[in-house]
């Protein structure tokens, strides 16, 4: 029973239940009576309150919207058992039912849970957009081991939880779904218009390696062989700025040395795409037929190479321009170290037979003096544009891309995003085909061969007319005659 009412002017009605302070509100909206508790036992808060919730629904009345809010969780599950009964129905796809409750349930309900609907702004779809981009990583989604999956036959299996940000096809799909929930609930009148936003891609940055057209290539080859060979020069002048002046040798033997295993790094790198740390890690006893062929003649030598990097192995196939880079630095550590090497021994190896962890600063200093430290793009080349330089090339010479992946331990994928940017010079010939013979000089034809073909033309005009004479038989045998 109602133990007290308090009547104002209002158009609402404020009561106390028996048993409790607290005031609640009675008023007439939409046709229908509605009663509400204030849950505070003061009368000037509760006609305060009274008053804001009547003006607000008020206006959602007058809206068009529900005058009771409603969970967003409720409304999604409204909504999946509308797609059910829609499928089931005919009337929209046969999947739906399948794939789109899990996704309403994990990530729509996951994110906004038991929020009124009607409360959801844009802005608040753009910060879910961002938490279901990282779910899977920095998320809840990162502390989940197995989902479980259905399929469309009704099996039911588990497979590990990617860990990956969600791609931009995924989220422009989930969009879908979520236009549609919220389209549907506005139908329903429980929300107004939402101004979704849009998926779009954003510039992806410019991941292709840095490395060289050919002839840029071949200009760093001859500047290096240009510093090697500085040691003829015996001694050069140097001039200081207080004007004394003295000489000193042009290129010490170990700066020569040094010189040349760069050399040949830059060989052995650019012809078999070894990533850098691949080649640091080589010793001789990952060279097979190398040393069984050292003693040939230099067509018949060859070599195979076993590497291994921070988490890849392999074997590769080089070039034959690796194979005598090899055999330069076989040669100049028995100069240098006084020995053959041991199958334990660095490829790569100083004066003293220990490993070289980098040539960083050497390759930096040839890049500089040959003009190529950058690429057209302005991105700094490294020791990593050999690989890239190796794999363009070998899919500028037609090589199929799923031998060049195999040789370089990577995926077709990779070498597509990262590498394959290939001189469009280098394989014109594959972007004219049939057209071979186009840019060829026409062969001229002398006045004798020119007058004939004249003539023929002329015969042939006249027995497309009919003039031979004027017997079509001969014409047609005339005709038989020119296409023997």
């Amino acid at each position: 029973m109602l133990q007290r009412i308090e009547s104002t002017n209002a158009p609402f009605t404020l009561f106390q239940r028996d048993g409790t302070r607290n005031w609640s509100m009675r008023y007439s909206l939409g046709g229908k009576q509605i009663k509400k508790s204030l849950g505070v036992a003061e009368y000037d808060i509760a006609l305060q309150r009274a008053n804001e919730i009547f003006h607000e629904q008020k206006y959602r009345h007058k809206q068009g919207l529900s005058l009771e809010q409603h969970a967003f969780d409720e409304v999604a599950e409204e909504f999946i058992e509308k797609v059910c009964a829609e499928s089931e129905r005919g009337e929209r796809s046969h999947y739906h039912p399948t794939f789109w409750p899990p996704i309403i349930r994990r990530f729509l309900i996951g994110y906004f849970a038991d929020k009124a609907i009607d409360l959801i702004t844009t802005a608040d779809i753009e910060r879910y957009l961002e938490w279901r981009k990282t779910y899977w990583t920095t998320g809840p989604g990162s502390k989940i081991a197995k989902i479980r999956c259905e399929r469309e036959d009704g099996r039911v299996f588990s497979r590990p939880a990617p860990r990956k940000v969600a791609a931009l096809t995924t989220m422009k799909g989930e969009m879908v779904i979520v236009r549609e929930l919220f389209e549907q609930a506005r139908r329903w009148g429980y929300c107004k218009p939402l101004n979704l936003p849009q998926i779009r891609a954003k510039k992806a940055p410019d991941t292709h390696r840095p490395g060289f057209k050919p002839e840029e290539y071949e200009r760093l080859l001859a500047k290096s062989i240009e510093r090697i060979n500085e040691h003829h020069a015996a001694y050069k002048t140097i001039k200081a700025k207080d004007g004394r002046v003295w000489t000193q040798k042009a290129v010490s033997e170990n700066v020569r040395s040094d010189r040349i295993r760069l050399h040949a790094y830059i060989e052995l790198l650019a012809n078999s795409g070894l990533r850098p740390t691949e080649a640091k890690n080589l010793t001789w006893a990952n060279i097979s037929h190398f040393k069984e062929t050292l003693d040939l003649p230099l067509y018949q030598r060859d070599a195979r190479l076993e590497v291994r990097g921070k988490n890849k192995h392999g074997s590769a196939v080089p070039l034959y321009g690796a194979v005598s880079a090899l055999r330069t630095l076989w040669d100049l550590f028995i100069h240098e170290v006084g020995r053959e090497p041991n199958d334990d021994d660095p490829v790569f190896a100083d004066s003293n037979g220990k490993a070289i962890l980098s040539f960083k600063r050497g390759l930096n200093a040839l890049l500089k003096a040959a003009g190529l430290e950058t690429d057209f793009r302005g991105k700094r080349r490294t020791a990593y544009s050999f690989r890239h330089f190796y794999i363009s090339q070998m899919l500028a010479d037609n090589v199929s891309i799923h031998h060049v992946a195999r040789n370089t331990r990577t995926s077709i994928a990779m070498i597509d995003k990262h590498y394959a940017q290939v001189n469009t010079e280098q394989i014109k010939d594959y972007l004219r085909p049939g057209q071979e013979d186009f840019a060829k000089e026409p062969v001229l034809l002398d006045v004798d061969a020119f007058d004939e073909i004249r003539r023929l033309e002329k015969r042939i005009e006249e027995l497309k007319r009919g003039n031979s004479d004027g017997s079509g038989a001969r014409s047609t045998a005339v005709w038989h005659r020119l296409d023997d």
